[in-house]
């Protein structure tokens, strides 16, 4: 078995990694300063956009300490490594590939990638997973996981995709490490919507995450 890293402090704190997708660069920055107003320590930057390395770079510069950033839809080693010199202390993914593996455990840092059925999430853990991410995680739902759960004990589970503030609690109940939230957390926010939403998401966010702990 690959050498594993536990998951990093904020995340395990608070439970959510939002994930933001890099395509609106300009809009990147506010969205980023509200999210981490509203109390999220730990912010995902897709790389699926023109751009997003430096959308990432630039967070890194300006991010308080404390806040985990790491890259998102990192599906070769070269993206991984870019965004390793971009500053992104986690890599996040939708699929499993053994070479982000490779790059994510040459530079010690956490690795997150994608898998849904019972044989892709015992892969991604024997390819030291810092903690898998079962994605989509909106076509099974909580029951899903609390069924992948049981036979996978010692495997840590971030569902993914099309998680909210409204149903993320069910998730936690079900075992689950954290959640990882993009759109429905966002909204319209990178589009030019309301960022005092975004904050009021965020927060309900967080507020369903503890509770459900």
């Amino acid at each position: 078995m690959s050498p594993r890293l536990a998951p990093g402090d904020a995340l395990t704190a608070t439970g959510v990694v939002a994930v933001v997708h890099g395509t609106r660069p300009g809009r990147v920055p506010a969205v980023l300063d509200t999210l981490v107003a509203a109390g999220v320590r730990c912010l995902e930057i897709t790389l699926n956009a023109p751009g997003a390395p430096d959308a990432l770079r630039a967070a890194r510069d300006r991010l308080p300490a404390g806040v985990e950033l790491g890259a998102g839809t990192v599906r070769t080693a070269a993206e991984a490594s870019a965004a390793v010199a971009a500053g992104a202390s986690f890599l996040g993914a939708a699929d499993t590939r053994e070479e982000v593996a490779a790059v994510a455990r040459e530079h010690g840092i956490a690795y997150y990638p994608g898998a849904l059925t019972p044989t892709e999430v015992a892969r991604a853990w024997d390819l030291g997973a810092t903690a898998v991410k079962v994605f989509p995680a909106r076509v099974f739902g909580p029951r899903y996981l609390r069924d992948l759960r049981a036979p996978f004990r010692d495997v840590l589970l971030l569902p993914a995709g099309g998680i909210g503030p409204d149903d993320a609690a069910g998730y936690i109940a079900a075992g689950a490490l954290a959640v990882g939230a993009g759109g429905s957390l966002l909204g319209d926010a990178l589009d030019g919507g309301s960022l005092v939403e975004l904050a009021d998401r965020a927060g309900r966010l967080l507020a369903a995450v503890a509770a459900a702990r």
